[in-house]
C-alpha cells in the first residue's frame, strides 16, 4: 500500500488537512428511478461524523429528483410548483438542508419559480437545471426567463453538465448539456454564478472539455462559471483531473482562481449513497482521497485549496460573509 512509504510526520501534517467543515453542493432527494430518497434518509446520512470526527458536513445544497424528471415518459413526477414546495417545507426547520428549486423550461414557467422566491426569498439558495433529462439544449431561448430570475434575485444557478460518449467512449458533442452549450447562456447573463454539475459528466475527455470550459471564460472574464466535482474522478484515488483543473487555475492568467471549485458528489445516487445512503466508505473515501491528492500537488496552497474547495467557495456563492468563516 502506498501509506507505507510516508513517513510519521508526513502521514500527521496530511491527516490535519482531513479536518473541517463541508459542504456538499450537489445533493438530492425524491424519487430516480426504482429509488426513493427522503429528506430524513439524507439528514440522517449527513449528521454523522465522517473519518471519525474529523470531517463534519455543515450544509447540503439539495433539489427535488421529482421535479427532474420521469425516467419513463421523460417528463417531470411533479411540477414546478409542488415538488419544489415538498422540498421547501422540510428545509424550513432543518438548517443543514440548503434548497435549489428545480426549473422546468419547455414545462412549466419562470412565473412559478418567481412565486417561490417572493414567498421564500431567504431560504431558496439557488436554481437547478438538468437539461439532458428535459431534452432541451441548455441554450435554448426557453432558459432565459428563468436566468432573468437569477440575475434579478442574485442567485446561482446549478446546471447539470454532461458530454455524451458511445461504448467506445468516443465523444459525442450532445448539444444538450455540453459544458460549451451551457457557457453559451452564462455569457448572456456574466453577473450571475453559473455551476457545471459534474464538471462535464461522461469520463475524462468528458472532464478536459469542462476543464476548457471553465478555464477559458476565466481567461475571457465573460461569464462566471464554477464547477462541481460530482462524479470526477470518482473511480481513481490520484484524482488526475481534479489535480489538473486546480493546477490551471491556480496558476491563470487571472491570478488564483481556485475559487471557482466547489465540493459535491450528488449522493444519494450511485456509489456515493446508494441503497439508502448506507455506503459511508465511499464518500469517506472520496473526501480522503480528494484532500490527499491536493496535499501530494500543491504543497504550502494545500490547506487554503481544501478550505476553498470544500468549504470557503460554497459559502461565497450562498452569499455568507467570507470574513465570518472560521
Amino acid at each position: 500500500m502506498q501509506t507505507n512509504n510516508i513517513s510519521i510526520n508526513s502521514f500527521t501534517k496530511t491527516q490535519k488537512n482531513f479536518k473541517g467543515k463541508i459542504i456538499d453542493s450537489h445533493v438530492h432527494c425524491g424519487k430516480w428511478t426504482n429509488d426513493l430518497f427522503s429528506t430524513k434518509d439524507v439528514l440522517e446520512f449527513f449528521n454523522r461524523k465522517f473519518n471519525n470526527g474529523k470531517d463534519t458536513i455543515d450544509r447540503v445544497i439539495i433539489s427535488n429528483l421529482d421535479c427532474i424528471i420521469n425516467t419513463k415518459n421523460r417528463t417531470p413526477y411533479k411540477d414546478e410548483i409542488s415538488g419544489n414546495l415538498e422540498l421547501i417545507t422540510k428545509c424550513i426547520n432543518n438548517d443543514k438542508l440548503v434548497p435549489f428549486v428545480v426549473c422546468q423550461p419547455g414545462y412549466g414557467s419562470a412565473e412559478n419559480i418567481e412565486l417561490l422566491l417572493n414567498k421564500y426569498p431567504n431560504l431558496i439558495k439557488g436554481l437547478k437545471f438538468h437539461p439532458a433529462c428535459l431534452g432541451i439544449p441548455a441554450n435554448d431561448i426557453r432558459y432565459i426567463p428563468y436566468m432573468q430570475l437569477a440575475e434579478k434575485y442574485n442567485k446561482p444557478c446549478l446546471f447539470h453538465s454532461e458530454v455524451i460518449t458511445d461504448s467506445t467512449k468516443h465523444l459525442i458533442r450532445s448539444g444538450v448539456s455540453d459544458p460549451e452549450i451551457i457557457y453559451e447562456t452564462a455569457r448572456k447573463f456574466p453577473t450571475v454564478s453559473v455551476i457545471l454539475g459534474h464538471m462535464g459528466l461522461g469520463g475524462n475527455k468528458a472532464h478536459e472539455i469542462g476543464i476548457k470550459t471553465l478555464t477559458k471564460s476565466i481567461e475571457r472574464n465573460d461569464a462566471k462559471l464554477y464547477a462541481d466535482l460530482a462524479w470526477v474522478d470518482w473511480d481513481n484515488p490520484a484524482k488526475p483531473h481534479i489535480v489538473e483543473v486546480i493546477d490551471k487555475l491556480l496558476h491563470s492568467t487571472k491570478g488564483d482562481k481556485t475559487e471557482r471549485i466547489i465540493f459535491g458528489t450528488d449522493a444519494p445516487l450511485g456509489v456515493f449513497g446508494e441503497k439508502a445512503l448506507k455506503q459511508d466508505n465511499a464518500y469517506e473515501n472520496n473526501i480522503n482521497n480528494i484532500k490527499k491528492a491536493i496535499r501530494d500537488n500543491f504543497g504550502d496552497d494545500a490547506n487554503r485549496i481544501i478550505s476553498r474547495i470544500f468549504y470557503r467557495n460554497s459559502k461565497k456563492i450562498l452569499g455568507q460573509n467570507i470574513n465570518q468563516i472560521a
